[in-house]
C-alpha cells in the first residue's frame, strides 16, 4: 500500500494577520497543542527573550499581549501594555482575560491584526 503526501499538514490554531505601524506584514501563528501546553498561555510582545512571538514596532510593549486557552476558547489578555490593546476598538483591561475569536481585530499600539481560525483541513 502507498501513501501519497498531499501537502503539509496544518494543525488546528489560530492566527493573528494584519500590518505593523510601518505597514509591514505580520503573521503570528499559534497551534491548538502549544496554546494548550502553555499554562499561563503565549507572551506576543518586542523583547525576544521575554515573549514567544515577537512583533518589532516601536509602540508594541516589551511584554505587551498574552493569547491562551481558556473553557475551550481563546482569550488575549492585555499585561500592562505602555500602549494599550484594542479588541474591535475597545480598550483591553489590563491583566483580565477577553474571550477572542475569529474576525475579531486587535490592536496593539499602531499594529493592527486579525484573528483568524486556522483548520486541520487546511493544507
Amino acid at each position: 500500500m502507498s501513501f501519497e503526501r498531499i501537502g503539509p499538514q496544518v494543525e488546528r490554531g489560530w492566527a493573528l494577520e494584519g500590518v505593523d505601524g510601518a505597514g509591514r506584514p505580520v503573521r503570528l501563528v499559534f497551534g491548538e497543542t502549544e496554546l494548550s501546553q502553555a499554562y499561563l498561555g503565549l507572551a506576543i510582545g518586542r523583547h525576544p527573550a521575554l515573549c514567544d512571538r515577537v512583533i518589532d514596532d516601536p509602540g508594541v510593549s516589551r511584554r505587551h499581549l498574552r493569547l491562551g486557552l481558556a473553557e475551550g476558547g481563546l482569550f488575549a489578555e492585555d499585561l500592562n501594555s505602555l500602549n494599550g490593546t484594542l479588541l474591535d476598538g475597545e480598550e483591553l483591561p489590563p491583566f483580565q482575560p477577553v474571550p477572542l475569536g475569529p474576525d475579531q481585530v486587535l490592536t496593539l499600539g499602531e499594529v493592527v491584526l486579525t484573528v483568524t481560525r486556522l483548520s486541520d483541513e487546511a493544507r
